[in-house]
């Protein structure tokens, strides 16, 4: 049976539910767009879509080193921002300053072990971010102001981080994410 997905470190960060609500009552009106449960708050390095049993097998074994490992990082999560760009919001996150690189060494990592099972690198550049909501309509004056007076609120940190494969299942109340076992 296949399964959908990604290549990622969960997030938790102490304290963003106050955080959080603050966002949604301030962002709300501006954006439409179901928001992301903090439960499913997550990097991506990779997404690689549906794969089947022996593929997903491939995939652990090339990145087993690394899996499950906690990594020391300082990671501080600080201001907003949207994919594309503001002029034209797709998805609306949270902007991740990774002081110490563990997430661009993790995403390197990634990369290249996927290119020994024949994964095309990632055309985009890696910006890591939390998705915390993907946008369905906007008041663009409005929601670019917003961000510019958000740029430089601090959310919170998280000292350490882990790789993870994990899996997406889709469903009509929203996708729900699990690490592969």
């Amino acid at each position: 049976m296949e399964k959908r997905i990604f290549i990622g470190s969960f997030v938790k960060i102490d304290g963003f539910d106050k955080k959080y609500t603050l966002i949604k009552k301030e962002f709300g009106g501006l954006i439409k767009g179901r928001w992301i449960p903090e439960e499913n708050f997550h990097i991506t390095y990779r997404f690689i879509g549906n794969v089947n049993p022996r593929q997903l097998e491939e995939i652990k074994t090339v990145l087993k080193p690394s899996l499950g490992i906690e990594y020391e990082a300082n990671l501080i999560f600080r201001g907003v921002g949207a994919f594309p760009n503001l002029l034209k919001p797709r998805v609306f996150f949270l902007k991740v300053d990774d002081t110490r690189g563990v997430l661009d060494r993790l995403n390197g990592f990634v990369n290249e072990k996927l290119a020994l099972l024949g994964y095309p690198p990632e055309k985009r550049p890696f910006k890591p971010h939390i998705t915390l909501k993907r946008v369905k309509g906007y008041s663009a004056e409005k929601f670019q102001a917003k961000v510019r007076e958000f740029s430089d609120y601090e959310f919170g940190k998280q000292a350490i981080i882990k790789l993870s494969i994990i899996e997406s299942i889709l469903s009509p109340g929203g996708a729900k994410y699990k690490i592969v076992e």
